[in-house]
């Protein structure tokens, strides 16, 4: 078996996110030249073994957290800088988000503490 590194990189989707998945040699921001309609990106492994002539991959473990182009609202900001915010307000009141990133591509998601901003690429 062999422990394989991925990247995923976001996009606006219509109800939820699309998503690309492509393999890196290893989890380094250095080597990621992500898309610029992409708003985010982040790391998984995955063990892979081929049986058979078939290539066996496992569960997608070892999430990092997502790294966003983008600038973070706090609920203060959200309320004074967003335009039509109940919903947004709402939504992070719901589901106990204090932050969250307005990305390049305009739309709102999540930020977690183990979350990271980017500098554009």
């Amino acid at each position: 078996m062999t422990l394989k590194h991925y990247v995923e990189f976001y996009y606006a989707g219509v109800f939820m996110s699309e998503t690309e998945v492509r393999s890196v040699e290893r989890r380094d921001l250095s080597n990621v030249k992500a898309p610029k309609n992409c708003f985010g990106f982040r790391f998984f492994d995955r063990e892979e073994t081929e049986v058979d002539g078939e290539m066996l991959k496992g569960k997608m473990k070892n999430y990092s957290g997502y790294y966003y182009f983008g600038t973070v609202y706090t609920k203060e900001d959200v309320e004074k800088y967003v335009d039509n915010n109940k919903i947004l307000l709402s939504n992070m009141s719901g589901n106990g988000y204090d932050r969250v990133v307005k990305t390049r591509l305009g739309n709102f998601q999540p930020f977690y503490k183990e979350d990271v901003i980017m500098l554009e690429n």
